[in-house]
């Protein structure tokens, strides 16, 4: 593509994740029941790309008050699970 020089990202502004070790940054691909109003199924299968599955954090709707490691590890043991035992057997949408 004849680029001679990539910058890296430099934030959205004076926002810097790294410099706040504990923030859980979350959001941005929804997950939900309705294709309509998020981007993910419950088992964070893409609902236009079947074959794709977004794990972690970026499928919440909002922040919870508290450390999200605990919810996102229940979620994406939900998720392997579908894969091994539904996805692999018959690929096509979960939900």
């Amino acid at each position: 593509m004849g680029a001679k020089e990539i910058d890296a990202f430099t934030g959205l502004g004076s926002y810097d994740s790294t410099r706040y070790q504990t923030t859980h940054v979350q959001g941005g691909t929804i997950m939900g029941a309705d294709p309509t109003r998020s981007v993910v199924n419950p088992y964070l299968q893409h609902w236009q790309l079947p074959n794709l599955f977004v794990l972690g954090g970026s499928t919440f709707p909002q922040n919870a008050s508290m450390n999200p490691t605990p919810t996102i590890l229940a979620c994406t043991l939900r998720s392997a699970d579908a894969i091994v035992n539904r996805y692999l057997k018959l690929p096509g949408p979960l939900a």
